[in-house]
C-alpha cells in the first residue's frame, strides 16, 4: 500500500531530443496505419490540433508567471489551467506517442511531500517536475529548472502538433483512445496518481473524459453515421461519468465504487457496443488487457499468455494436469524430499504461512525471503521480489537450481522423471512428441509454468461489486475502498484491479519500491539488510527496493513483506500510516514512500482492512486457454 506513483527513468537532455523524434515517428506510423477508408472527418483532427494549441498557450502563460516571479497563487492557477488542458488531450497523447506523453506528465519517484527535493534528482518530467519544484520552497534556486521544464514541455507539444497534421484518424484508433483513457481514469485518475497533492483528481478525470467526448463528437458524423443509437449511448454515458466526477470533487470523500459500477463500467460497455455495431476491428498493439474485454474490471480482462514467452505452448487440460502433477512431485528436488507444493500450499492460497521457509538441507537455516502466493502470479510482468526474471518458466528454473529451495536443476529433474514410464507417456501426450524423448528440461519448466498460469482468480466480492452486484460489499468495505484509493493512497502503487505494481492501462510493466521494511516490528529503525533489486542492477536508487506485490488474497497470505516481518494486516497498515521505515526514523535516504503520516483514524484503518478482505478469491484454476 505504498503511497507513491510509478517511477520512470530519468531523461537526459540528449535523450529528450531523441524522445521527441521517436514520438513523431510513432505518430507517423499510426498515420500510415490509419490511411484507409472510414477515416474520421477533418473535425476530429482539428479538435486535436486546437487542444494542442490551447495546451501550448497555457504552458506559455505558466512560463511567463514563473519567469516574471508571479505570485504563488498566480503560478498555481496557471499550472492548474495547463494541467486541465493536458488532461483533455491526454488520451490522444498516450495513444499516439506514449514517449511524448511521458515528457509532459510522468513521475519517477515520490514527490508528494511539500518538502520533496527538486525532481532533477528524482527524474520526474513535465507537470510533476514543475509541481515538485514549486513545492520545494526554493523558488530562487529552482527557477531556471522550472523554465527548462516548461520549455521542454512546449517542445513536446509542438512535436505532437506537427506530427498530428499527418494523422488520418480511424474508428479503431478512436475506440482505443476512448477505452484506454476510461481505464486510465478508472484506475490512476480517481487515485490521484499523477497529482496527489492537488486534490483535483476528480476534476482532472472529468476533463479527460470530456476530451474523449469532444473528439468522438467531431468524428461521429462520418465514422459512426450508421450507428446513431450506439454513438448516442457512448456520448451519454461519458457525459454522466464526467458529471459524477464534477458533482463530487472531494478527493477524500469521493465514492469510487459507485463511480466505477454506476458510471465507468456502463461507459466502457457502451464503447464496446459501438465498436461491435460498427464492426470495428481492435487496434493491434502490445498489451495484457484483452482486446474483447470492455473494461479492465471484467473477470476475463487479462490473458496470462500475454506474459508468457513465445516458446510456451497454448495450455491444454493435459498440459495443465501434467504441470499440476509435477508441482506436487518431490522428485523434482535434489533430495527427493521437497515439492513445489511443500511451500506453495493450495489450502493456504499457495503460501506456507511462515515468515521464511527452512532450507531444503533441513539444518535449521532459513531461505532468504518469504514465500509469496502463486495465485495471479501469471499476470505480472516480472517474478520474484527483486523482479530478476520475467517469465514463470525462468522462475521455475531459478527455484529448481536454488541450493536453499530445491537443490536441483531442470536437467536433473528431467533425467529423474525420464526414467518413469508414466511421465514419458504424459509428456508425450501433453506436448505431442515422441514417447522416448518426451521428457526434457525445457518441457519440465513449460509444464510447471502452465499449471501456475492456470491459477488466475479475479472474481472476489470486490470484483462482483464493481460489476454491479448489489450487496457484494458492506458499507464499511465500500468506505475502505474509498480510503484505499483516496486518503490512504494505496491505489497509487497497488493499481486496480490487479492491486499490484502492474501499471494501467496496458499492464505491461511494473517497478520496485523502497519502503524501509524493518528487520522486525520491534526494531522499526533497523531496516532489513536485504539489498533487493539493488543486488541485481547495482543501482543505488534500488538499494532495498522490492516489487509491489498484489494485494489479492492478502487476508490469507500472512505474514507480510519480503521478509515476513509483519504478522497481521493491522501491523502493515500501521507501518504505512507512519510513513514506512523513514517515518519511523530509519536511515533510508532513497525511500520512495513518503515519510509523513497518513493520519488514519482507528476506524479508517478498520475499514481499510475490511476492504482488503474483499479481495479474497481462491478459485485456483480456469479453463485452459479461456
Amino acid at each position: 500500500m505504498a503511497k507513491n506513483p510509478r517511477r520512470r527513468r530519468r531523461l537526459t537532455a540528449g535523450a529528450a531530443a531523441t524522445l521527441v523524434v521517436a514520438g513523431a515517428v510513432l505518430v507517423a506510423a499510426h498515420a500510415k496505419e490509419g490511411a484507409r477508408p472510414s477515416a474520421a472527418p477533418v473535425g476530429a483532427q482539428q479538435v486535436i490540433e486546437r487542444e494542442l494549441d490551447l495546451l501550448d498557450v497555457s504552458l506559455d502563460s505558466l512560463g511567463q508567471a514563473i519567469n516574471t516571479g508571479g505570485s504563488p497563487a498566480l503560478t498555481s492557477a496557471c499550472l492548474r489551467t495547463a494541467r486541465t488542458r493536458y488532461k483533455r488531450i491526454e488520451g490522444v497523447a498516450e495513444f499516439y506517442s506514449p514517449a511524448l506523453a511521458a515528457a509532459l506528465n510522468s513521475r519517477r519517484q515520490e514527490v508528494d511531500d511539500e518538502d520533496a527535493p527538486p525532481p532533477s534528482t528524482l527524474g520526474a518530467r513535465g507537470f510533476p517536475a514543475i509541481e515538485a519544484m514549486l513545492a520545494s520552497g526554493a523558488r530562487q534556486d529552482s527557477h531556471p529548472h522550472e523554465m527548462d521544464a516548461v520549455a521542454g514541455m512546449r517542445a513536446a507539444v509542438r512535436s505532437l502538433h506537427n506530427a498530428s497534421t499527418q494523422l488520418v484518424i480511424t474508428g479503431a484508433q478512436l475506440v482505443e483512445i476512448g477505452r484506454s483513457e476510461l481505464a486510465r481514469v478508472s484506475t490512476l485518475g480517481i487515485a490521484g496518481f499523477d497529482a496527489p497533492k492537488s486534490g483535483r483528481a476528480m476534476i482532472e478525470s472529468a476533463e479527460a473524459l470530456d476530451g474523449v467526448r469532444e473528439l468522438y463528437a467531431a468524428a461521429a458524423p462520418v465514422i459512426w453515421a450508421g450507428q446513431p443509437r450506439e454513438w448516442y449511448a457512448v456520448d451519454s454515458t461519458l457525459r454522466m461519468a464526467s458529471a459524477a466526477l464534477r458533482a463530487n470533487p472531494d478527493f477524500v470523500a469521493f465514492d469510487r465504487l459507485r463511480f466505477l459500477a454506476d458510471f465507468a463500467e456502463p461507459a466502457a460497455r457502451s464503447i464496446e457496443r459501438l465498436r461491435r455495431a460498427a464492426a470495428t476491428r481492435p487496434v493491434v498493439m502490445r498489451r495484457a488487457w484483452r482486446l474483447d474485454a470492455p473494461s479492465v474490471y471484467d473477470e476475463g480482462a487479462f490473458d496470462p499468455r500475454d506474459y508468457a514467452p513465445a516458446v510456451a505452448p497454448r495450455p491444454t487440460p493435459e498440459l495443465v494436469a501434467l504441470g499440476k502433477r509435477l508441482f506436487a512431485d518431490p522428485r523434482l528436488s535434489g533430495t527427493g524430499t521437497r515439492a513445489c507444493v511443500s511451500c506453495h500450499v493450495p489450502t493456504h492460497a499457495f503460501t506456507d504461512g511462515l515468515a521464511k521457509e527452512t532450507k531444503i538441507d533441513g539444518r535449521g537455516a532459513l531461505v532468504a525471503r518469504h514465500t509469496p502466493t502463486l495465485i495471479n502470479a501469471a499476470i505480472q510482468p516480472a517474478q520474484f521480489f527483486d523482479e530478476r526474471v520475467a517469465t514463470l518458466e525462468d522462475q521455475v528454473g531459478e527455484v529448481l537450481r536454488s541450493p536453499a529451495e530445491m537443490a536441483s536443476s531442470p536437467e536433473r529433474a528431467a533425467a529423474v522423471l525420464g526414467r518413469v514410464p508414466e511421465y514419458r507417456a504424459d509428456f508425450a501426450g501433453a506436448f505431442g512428441v515422441s514417447w522416448d524423448s518426451a521428457v526434457t528440461p525445457t518441457r519440465v519448466r513449460l509444464a510447471v509454468a502452465a499449471y501456475v498460469r492456470s491459477l488466475v482468480a479475479l472474481d472476489a466480492p470486490f470484483d462482483r461489486a464493481v460489476r454491479g452486484e448489489p450487496g457484494a460489499l458492506s458499507p464499511e468495505e465500500r468506505r475502505g475502498f474509498t480510503l484505499f484509493m483516496g486518503k490512504a493512497a494505496c491505489g497509487t502503487c497497488h493499481f486496480a484491479p490487479l492491486f499490484s505494481g502492474n501499471t494501467p492501462p496496458r499492464y505491461l510493466g511494473s517497478d520496485v519500491e523502497v519502503i524501509g521494511t524493518p528487520l522486525s516490528p520491534a526494531t522499526p529503525k533497523r531496516p532489513d539488510p536485504d539489498s533487493g533489486r539493488g543486488r541485481i542492477d547495482q543501482l543505488p536508487i534500488h538499494l532495498r527496493a522490492f516489487k509491489t506485490p498484489s494485494l489479492r488474497n492478502v487476508a490469507l497470505t500472512a505474514p507480510y513483506m519480503h521478509n515476513g516481518s509483519f504478522q497481521t494486516l493491522e501491523q502493515v497498515v500501521d507501518f504505512y500510516d507512519g510513513g514506512g521505515g523513514a517515518g519511523a526514523g530509519a536511515p533510508i535516504a532513497n525511500q520512495t514512500l513518503a515519510a509523513d503520516s497518513l493520519h488514519l483514524t482507528a476506524d479508517e484503518k478498520h475499514a481499510l482492512i475490511a476492504f482488503l478482505r474483499t479481495l479474497t478469491d481462491t478459485v485456483t484454476a480456469r479453463p485452459p486457454g479461456g
